[in-house]
């Protein structure tokens, strides 16, 4: 009995000391207490903790979420430089005229009788004077002798000479091709350059072409009185050098885009200038005659530099990047130096960019030169050239 009571006592007493059923539910349960961590530990106690120890304890989270791994602003871009003020060009080209048409003229001259074959002694005629007069015809077809020594035979009083006789005028004009020009080319030197600050600058064109040509001719005379002694031998030889000597020295202003090898297509350049164009064109001569007896040269120059006005317009335009169009004229002289004196240039032509800063260009130029120094005796020349131009550009 006392054990039945005990046994019964025993399961009733826990369920007297139970909280009722929802009590627990009822109750708020504490908040966990957060324990403040480093970043490190908490990649370390993470499921990647494997892969987070592989990048190194300082690896950032790849959550894509996170806001450690959201894309920061992009940086702005670095500024462009400031291009500079200054600018300039160098070409080195070549011009080779196909055709080239000069002529030369010069005017009669009055030279005393004895000075045209080189006798000057004193008042004395060495031979009879019809006969001189009579190789004077043969050498001079032009030449004016006065009526009054005309007809005479023997030799004549110095009183009845003329002082002086007038030496023919004469023109020469020389139409000659490329082929003949290359023949006898020696010299040949061409260079364009131009620096500018802004789009005020200064340029120049400098260009000197050599020729020479040598003749010989060998001639023998025949012994009269002993015939069986060596013939002997004489030579002239007559050595011919013409210089073409052009230098454009100007002061320009630039209305458009800067030159360059590449541009925007559609843009354009125009460059008017002025300055002075020298000119040193130069006829040279030597006549060397060769004997048993005697050596004797004899020297003819003509021609003396000039300077001349110059004015002159070049312009470009962009068809594509690296195509463009140029074209330029110019005009020099304008009667400053005798009663013609005119100079001109022509040209027109593509260029094309190989590099970014080197152009190759190729055109067609024609060359004007005429100069009459208006004196008496007058001298003349006029020359014209046309051709092709090649060169090459380097922009600075």
């Amino acid at each position: 009995m006392l054990r039945t009571v005990l046994l019964g006592a025993t399961a009733i007493l826990p369920a007297l000391t139970l909280p009722p059923a929802g009590a627990s539910e009822r109750r708020p349960s504490p908040a966990p207490r957060i324990e403040p961590i480093t970043l490190a530990e908490a990649n370390a106690s993470g499921p990647d903790a494997q892969g987070s120890e592989a990048q190194g304890p300082d690896a950032l989270p790849t959550d894509p979420g996170s806001e450690l791994t959201q894309a920061s602003p992009e940086a702005p871009a670095p500024a462009e430089p400031v291009p500079s003020p200054w600018g300039g060009t160098l070409e080195f080209y070549g011009f080779t005229p196909l055709r080239t048409t000069t002529s030369v003229t010069r005017a009669a001259t009055e030279r005393d009788l004895p000075g045209l074959r080189g006798h000057r002694r004193g008042n004395r005629i060495p031979e009879p004077l019809s006969r001189r007069l009579d190789d004077l015809r043969e050498q001079l077809p032009g030449l004016t002798i006065p009526d009054r020594v005309k007809g005479l035979r023997g030799r004549l009083p110095q009183r009845l000479l003329p002082e002086q006789v007038e030496v023919p005028g004469f023109t020469a004009v020389t139409d000659v091709g490329l082929g003949a020009l290359l023949e006898h080319l020696t010299d040949i030197f061409f260079l364009r350059g131009s620096v500018e600050y802004n789009r005020i600058g200064f340029q120049t064109d400098l260009s000197y072409v050599g020729l020479g040509a040598r003749t010989a001719t060998t001639f023998e005379r025949s012994r009269r009185f002993f015939p069986n002694l060596p013939v002997p031998t004489r030579t002239l030889k007559t050595q011919l050098a013409v210089t073409q000597g052009i230098y454009d020295f100007a002061l320009r202003y630039r209305f458009g885009e800067r030159e360059r090898a590449i541009g925007t297509p559609g843009a354009v350049t125009v460059i008017p200038y002025a300055g002075v164009r020298v000119l040193d064109l130069g006829l040279e001569t030597t006549s060397t005659f060769e004997g048993p007896l005697a050596l004797r040269s004899r020297d003819f120059s003509f021609g003396s530099p000039i300077a001349q006005p110059l004015l002159g317009l070049r312009g470009q335009v962009f068809l594509s990047p690296k195509l463009r169009l140029f074209a330029r004229g110019d005009l020099g002289g304008f009667g400053t130096n005798g009663a013609v004196d005119m100079s001109g240039n022509a040209q027109a032509g593509v260029g094309y960019a190989i590099g970014n800063s080197t152009q190759l260009d190729l055109s067609w130029r024609y060359l004007y030169l005429a100069r009459d120094n208006g004196e008496s005796p007058n001298t003349a020349y006029a020359i014209d050239q046309n051709g092709f131009e090649v060169g090459v550009k380097f922009f600075f």
